[in-house]
């Protein structure tokens, strides 16, 4: 409790269950292996997370700014009051977390998968989804605003999910491929 965290953990450093509270992390923990982690009351900012592995981890009442979490391991997960913003989560994998009131905002999440997961009162503003994949998610109060959506693997599973007026019309090229509807041919536009 009451730590802050800088440098470079140790490549290969793994825990189980440890729990972390009213922190400031700053460092490294790029690849770690901190199954069950609980890490609460929490300020993560420009830290390096790449290729963590959290799987099984509860991470609540956290500000998670400008950190590198490139191929992270959150694989059910629980995020609580969580806001991430300005993060690399891209090749991220979230599948059969659980995300409740999380806010998302300019995050990368290329390639990233939610698949199976559980989101409620979740926000997305500016984030790039680029092909990430979204299958089975299931979704509770759940916005998307100013999203790049190109790409994004089962889109129809998004159902639920709500998009200001314009962000509709700038996707519907994805929606329209996603449920097979394909653009007329004007007959008296025909060479």
């Amino acid at each position: 409790e009451h730590v802050e965290l800088t440098g470079t953990l140790p490549a290969g450093t793994a825990a189980r269950g440890a729990t972390i509270e009213d922190a400031r992390i700053h460092g490294s923990l790029a690849a770690a292996k901190l199954h069950d982690l609980h890490l609460h009351d929490a300020e993560l900012t420009g830290a390096d997370l790449a290729n963590i592995d959290l799987q099984g981890a509860h991470l609540s009442r956290l500000v998670i700014a400008n950190c590198r979490m490139t191929g992270a391991q959150l694989i059910e997960t629980t995020l609580i009051d969580v806001t991430l913003t300005g993060c690399r989560l891209d090749f991220a994998n979230l599948a059969l977390a659980r995300l409740d009131r999380v806010v998302l905002r300019d995050c990368q999440l290329e390639e990233a998968s939610l698949d199976q997961a559980q989101l409620r009162d979740v926000r997305f503003e500016s984030c790039d989804l680029r092909r990430a994949t979204v299958g089975q998610t299931r979704h509770q109060r759940v916005q998307m605003h100013g999203c790049r959506l190109d790409g994004l693997r089962a889109i129809s599973d998004l159902k639920g999910v709500a998009m200001p007026f314009p962000d509709i019309v700038d996707q519907a090229h994805a929606f329209a491929v996603a449920l097979g509807i394909a653009v007329a041919v004007n007959p008296d536009n025909e060479a």
